[in-house]
């Protein structure tokens, strides 16, 4: 989910739930239309949404090249303030991957995985580590690297904007949230998914010129720092929401893996080989390039994708990505099993989480209401629970409205990730939209400081 100001929108894509994106008033263009505009803006390390959107019966979403500046694409999505989302139609859990293996118990928000009717896949199961070397912390308080287990490390997405290439400006936001806070940020998030060709997607703006202010932060601090990218299964020209089975059924077949080895060595190029990736996020949300679709079938070879994707990425010498499988909470109830790849795939489980009902946008609900929705944190702990693995918040954040400043979702979210099972958490601290942490925010601010500050 990125939030920004107009002045911004054409920096990144956005990735949220019901308001997740950002309004373009473009005269000529309002329904249905899909651009490709030259702008002139540099890199950008986060995405935006317009508050307004929440109130749109039409809601585009600007996709940006983050390392060029260039509009990627532009999709549209319908919602109301009265209305619920859509209804998708899965049948019942019947699957993982082929392939795959799972180590935890019986399965939980969509069942045990079992064997899909997915196309066998060209690559086989990884036999690399899936844990991260940065092993140094692994005690229930969090000033340490990510660990696929509880480390509970601290990490934040900033509104960096244009200064993602500045090691400087970087530092500087860094200190600003760090000072706010009271914590210690030992992780940054930043996005991928607004790549246009497979060219993009494996060469990021992330491993170059435009990310190298966060490239030099890691650096600084390589076995305590490190950025939690998210990054689409595809590029936005396959995008096919209504129809992903063509896209999908490729990459099963494994079409798509040499791409993801180039991924993975540019990432280790530039430094970046302890990074949490969170592949596929949000996928269960119709809002994304690479959705998992309607059917059963799509959703199996969804998951057949991703499990190609994270073995192709896992032959990148020196890798020791972390794999965040990344569901929203706020969409359709669908199986988890059904896109869920299996545990072989997977390091960490983790699930965006925001203070505001999608189906009820305009009405102020509790933490227990927002946990217990169908594909809410109650069903996600339960499924995590049986796969035997660690839980994150990629993103989390207050909404502007209806809660506003709401201490209670903060205390919500700060006692879970001490309590339970968390290897990080990832506030969303880009205005517009979220509620930044700060001086509009004073009662969640001391909830905050009281659960991640350092004191």
């Amino acid at each position: 989910m990125y939030k920004g100001s107009l002045t911004k929108f054409f920096l990144a894509k956005t990735t949220h739930r019901i308001p997740k994106i950002l309004t373009l008033a473009v005269a000529s263009c309002v329904l249905l239309t899909m651009m490709s505009i030259d702008a002139s803006a540099s890199a950008s390390a986060f995405k935006a949404r317009d508050s307004k959107a929440v109130r749109s019966n039409v809601v585009l979403t600007l996709a940006s090249r983050l390392s060029e500046g260039q509009f990627s694409g532009l999709a549209k999505r319908w919602t109301t303030d009265s209305s619920p989302l859509p209804t998708l139609s899965p049948t019942a859990a019947t699957t993982a991957v082929t392939g795959s293996t799972t180590t935890g118990g019986t399965g939980a928000g969509g069942g045990t995985p079992a064997t899909t009717t997915a196309p066998t896949t060209t690559t086989s199961p990884p036999t690399t580590t899936t844990t991260s070397p940065l092993t140094t912390s692994t005690s229930s308080a969090s000033g340490g690297p990510i660990t696929a287990g509880a480390s509970r490390s601290k990490c934040a997405v900033l509104n960096v904007g244009t200064a993602a290439n500045s090691l400087s400006s970087i530092q500087s936001f860094v200190s600003s949230f760090d000072g706010t806070t009271g914590t210690k940020l030992t992780c940054l998030g930043a996005y991928l998914n607004s790549s246009q060709q497979w060219s993009d997607w494996s060469n990021p703006w992330i491993a170059g010129g435009s990310g190298a202010g966060y490239t030099q932060w890691v650096a600084q601090d390589p076995q305590v720092r490190q950025l939690v990218l998210q990054v689409d299964l595809v590029p936005l020209s396959l995008e096919n929401i209504s129809n992903p089975l063509g896209w999908e059924q490729s990459c099963a077949a494994g079409d798509f893996n040499s791409y993801a080895t180039t991924l993975g060595n540019n990432l280790v190029a530039a430094g970046l080989q302890s990074t949490v990736l969170r592949l596929g996020a949000e996928m269960n949300g119709p809002w994304e390039a690479d959705f998992i679709g309607n059917t059963t079938q799509e959703q199996n070879l969804w998951a057949k994708c991703f499990a190609n994707e994270v073995t192709a990425l896992r032959q990148a010498p020196g890798e020791h990505f972390l794999i965040d499988w990344n569901p929203n909470s706020c969409t359709q109830n669908v199986p988890y099993a059904n896109y869920y790849p299996g545990n072989a795939y997977v390091d960490i489980l983790g699930l965006d989480f925001y203070d505001a009902d999608c189906n009820t946008p305009s009405t102020p609900v509790s933490f227990s209401q927002l946990a217990s929705v169908p594909a809410g944190l109650d069903s996600f702990e339960a499924f995590a629970a049986a796969q035997g693995k660690p839980m994150s918040f990629p993103e989390w954040g207050l909404d502007e409205g209806p809660a506003g400043d709401d201490p209670a979702f903060i205390d919500g979210v700060g006692s879970t990730v001490a309590n339970k099972n968390f290897a990080f958490e990832e506030y969303f601290n880009v205005p517009d939209g979220v509620m930044p942490l700060g001086s509009q925010s004073p009662l969640s601010i001391v909830e905050f400081q009281k659960w991640f500050g350092n004191s």
